[in-house]
């Protein structure tokens, strides 16, 4: 039974979405709310879903986003509406929306609300070191994705891309702006020029809903405003939204007591100028300038923390992160899934033979050469550490997981690695834990996995290398 609650201000179109859902085998309890107060009270009870208008007499649906993504970050949010928009859906998107259907067409509707639980279902919190699957994948952990895109933009980040020893990890992220939603022209008019004077990028939005658009699409590090409901609505939104809010204040005492209640950092009066004006403008540049340097610092870091420098493949913190996660979804999608340990055989010979330098350009290509051998989108590989590599399979059963195994060590073995004129001739080793039915316990399950192909690739090095053995069954697996 799916806990539903709905934000529509007409109790057809609400019993409409409902008759929907459970005519397409989604049984559901529903509530239906058409204030903020109303809202806030329904989102105690802990809804499994929100589906919300977009537009309602007193209450505007990404609002209701903005509360959600506060109060309950954990539930997803569909908008079924008439009067959306490209725009404002590609804002509700971006601020944490998971799907947007039209009222006129819910054909959709259904096959989002699915993909919208199942995601829910396998994630701890709303990851946003990950990026959103492709368009044609499985609704599933995303990471193969995500792998994918970070790779792109550190090979896009490197100063001297063909150069085996260039590792700069340097990604220009785009500069933090001002918004600016002014309602009196003459004042916007006044800071836009003195903002365009010190430099500072800008954003001009010429309405409460404009502005929240803006906040949800990019990071703004100042905001100056005279809307104490702007205010409001941006502190309710993710943390550095709007890092610094400045409120341009015309009403007195009262404008900045009410600024500073909610959540204001400065106030500014509207006639202000002259030098107390040029210090609020110089506060504004330096908090930008610490908000662009602090995002660079932040950007590389997620990069360096999801791929291995070395080779590209994901990092082995990533893969802690993520194995348990892909186990999980299994679970819960009812999927196989497969995991393969694989090491490069006699490493220490290369490094001693040819030096550390080769021994670098062999784990690059070794990792190049499994990942593409691999389901673009699907399968991922990452670096488990030294020589080692581990190798997700999701919705791979253990008789596809052998042959993709046995296809990548012959991959291996079928000519020499790095270009040169004695290219050098290796081996690799391999060992599998495949599942073709994830147990309903299964708490630890991926730390028992990772043991059970590791202790299959030491019996593929056992049984003298250059082969691929596979872990005991599943019961064998789970009771490890």
């Amino acid at each position: 039974m799916v806990r539903l609650l709905i934000i529509e201000d007409s109790q057809p179109d609400a019993e409409l979405t409902v008759r929907q859902l459970e005519s397409e085998g989604i049984d559901c309890s529903w509530q239906c709310v058409e204030s903020e107060a109303a809202f806030r009270t329904a989102l105690e009870s802990a809804p499994d879903l929100i589906i919300s208008d977009c537009a309602l007499p007193n209450f505007s649906g990404l609002t209701a986003l903005s509360i959600a993504a506060s109060e309950a970050p954990e539930t997803p949010f569909i908008f079924v509406s008439g009067s959306l928009g490209e725009t404002r859906a590609r804002a509700a998107l971006s601020a944490g929306a998971a799907d947007y259907i039209a009222k006129g067409d819910r054909t959709r509707l259904t096959a989002a609300v699915k993909s919208a639980l199942y995601k829910h279902a396998i994630r701890s919190r709303r990851a946003k070191d990950l990026d959103a699957p492709g368009e044609g994948t499985d609704a599933g952990t995303g990471a193969a994705q995500h792998l994918l895109g970070r790779r792109a933009v550190l090979d896009e980040a490197l100063r001297e891309p063909d150069s085996a020893t260039s590792h700069s990890t340097h990604v220009e992220p785009r500069t933090p702006a001002a918004l600016i939603m002014i309602q009196p022209k003459l004042t916007r008019e006044r800071f836009v020029k003195l903002l365009n004077r010190a430099n500072v990028e800008m954003d001009l939005a010429d309405s409460y809903q404009d502005a929240l658009e803006s906040l949800a699409a990019r990071v703004h590090a100042v905001m100056f405003t005279d809307s104490i409901e702007l205010i409001r609505s941006a502190r309710k939104l993710s943390t550095g939204t709007a890092t610094h809010i400045a409120f341009v204040n015309a009403r007195g005492e009262q404008g900045y007591r009410e600024a500073m209640r909610a959540g204001a950092n400065d106030c500014i009066p509207s006639e202000a100028r002259g030098d107390p004006f040029r210090a609020h403008v110089a506060t504004a540049r330096r908090i930008t300038d610490l908000a662009a340097s602090l995002q660079s610092v932040l950007t590389d870091n997620r990069i360096l923390s999801t791929i291995d420098e070395l080779t590209h493949a994901g990092s082995r913190r990533f893969f802690d992160h993520q194995f348990p996660r892909e186990v999980e979804r299994a679970a819960q999608l009812a999927k196989p899934l497969a995991l393969a340990m694989c090491d490069v055989d006699f490493f220490k010979r290369i490094n001693d033979e040819f030096g550390h330098q080769a021994g670098d350009g062999v784990l690059r290509e070794f990792a190049d050469r499994i990942s593409e051998s691999l389901r673009g989108g699907s399968d991922w590989v990452a670096r488990f550490g030294g020589e080692e590599f581990a190798i997700v399979l999701p919705d791979t059963p253990s008789f596809d997981a052998r042959a993709v195994a046995d296809r990548l060590c012959e991959r291996i073995r079928s000519r020499g690695f790095l270009n040169r004129p004695e290219p050098i001739a290796l081996t690799a080793s391999f060992g599998i834990c495949a599942l073709d039915r994830i147990p309903s316990d299964f708490e630890g399950l991926a730390n028992r996995m990772v043991r059970a192909a590791d202790a299959a690739l030491y019996q593929s090095k056992r049984s003298g290398r250059n082969c691929v053995t596979s872990a005991p069954s599943l019961r064998e697996v789970a009771i490890q």
